[in-house]
């Protein structure tokens, strides 16, 4: 045991994040367990994403695999052993469709588990080549690696939840004073950090942008006051359409965007479906716009990308 953790002591100030960790990690088990390919995972639905691998098995980051059809899924769900020295002696681990598709012979896994008892994803090694049974011997090395990680993890997303928690200098201002949700300072320092995030564990997010159409006129027709009202209402609409821990900011004078954080296609399309028609519901005139994070871009770009689809959607009907 006290080898094992020397071995990886000596990287002790690469675990800054969980990337760096997975990393050391991954490497330590491949030499100290021998199986030849070690990957770290976050479950996201349906799906198993590879954040983190090393050796060569047809497998790479960034990587998304049916979740069921894993053998990681069986493990979790404790239909098989956390060690299999031969895959095909457990008969849930020999008939999962990843077994046959990339010749698993032998299996180590364990489950990353947060703070909050919450599944994150899975550490598991794999091999095409059988294994004695001395490999079970190597639980208590697999068990703990994967508690440091979960234990990191559980560390980043609490610090994280926010991407809406900011350190503040004296005297600096981000939350704007009449509508209550951030200002444009705050929006663009939010999307740098969560991108920083998203990045290190391969997250989705969706950014939608809101433009009031009709702000303008009713300042000039009505008065400031009504145009105050109709950006507080607004305001309260979206962060009633979004989830408790997205991000909604004012980010121009009548423009308001969202940053829907570990958010996919599905997620994000109802967001902007239900902002779109809450706001029709309280005869509220806007245009809309929606960009998916690339992750070759990064959220700042995907910024960019839905406003220009706001200001396409408004040419279009013009």
């Amino acid at each position: 045991m006290n080898d094992a953790l020397a071995a990886g002591s000596g990287e002790r100030e690469r675990y800054e994040d969980f990337g760096s960790a997975a990393e050391v990690a991954l490497r330590l088990l491949r030499e100290k367990v021998g199986l030849a390919f070690w990957m770290v995972t976050r479950i996201d639905g349906d799906e198993l994403v590879v954040l983190s691998c090393t050796g060569d098995l047809g497998i790479k980051s960034g990587d998304t695999i049916a979740y069921s059809d894993t053998l990681c899924w069986r493990m979790v769900a404790g239909s098989g052993p956390r060690i299999a020295p031969r895959v095909a002696d457990v008969p849930a681990y020999s008939s999962a469709p990843l077994a046959a598709v990339f010749g698993i012979a032998a299996y180590a896994g364990a489950p990353l588990v947060l703070g909050d008892g919450k599944v994150y994803g899975t550490l598991a090694g794999m091999d095409r080549s059988p294994r004695g049974d001395e490999l079970r011997e190597q639980q208590w090395l697999v068990d703990m690696v994967a508690g440091l990680l979960g234990a990191v993890a559980s560390r980043e997303k609490n610090a994280n939840l926010g991407a809406q928690q900011l350190e503040v200098e004296p005297g600096e201002v981000l939350v704007d004073k009449l509508t209550q949700t951030f200002n444009r300072r705050a929006w663009d320092r939010i999307l740098v950090a969560e991108e920083a995030r998203c990045a290190r564990h391969n997250h989705s997010a969706c950014v939608i942008c809101i433009d009031l159409d009709s702000l303008r006129s009713i300042n000039a027709e009505h008065g400031r006051q009504a145009g105050d009202d109709l950006l507080a209402k607004t305001a309260n609409i979206l962060k009633r359409a979004c989830r408790g821990y997205d991000v909604v900011a004012r980010t121009g004078e009548d423009e308001f965007a969202i940053l829907a954080v570990e958010c996919g296609l599905k997620g994000a399309k109802g967001i902007f479906d239900r902002v779109g028609g809450w706001l029709q519901k309280e005869g509220i005139k806007a245009t809309l716009g929606i960009a998916l994070r690339n992750a070759s871009t990064g959220l700042p770009r995907t910024f960019e990308e839905a406003t220009n689809t706001l200001i396409n959607a408004k040419r279009l009907r013009t």
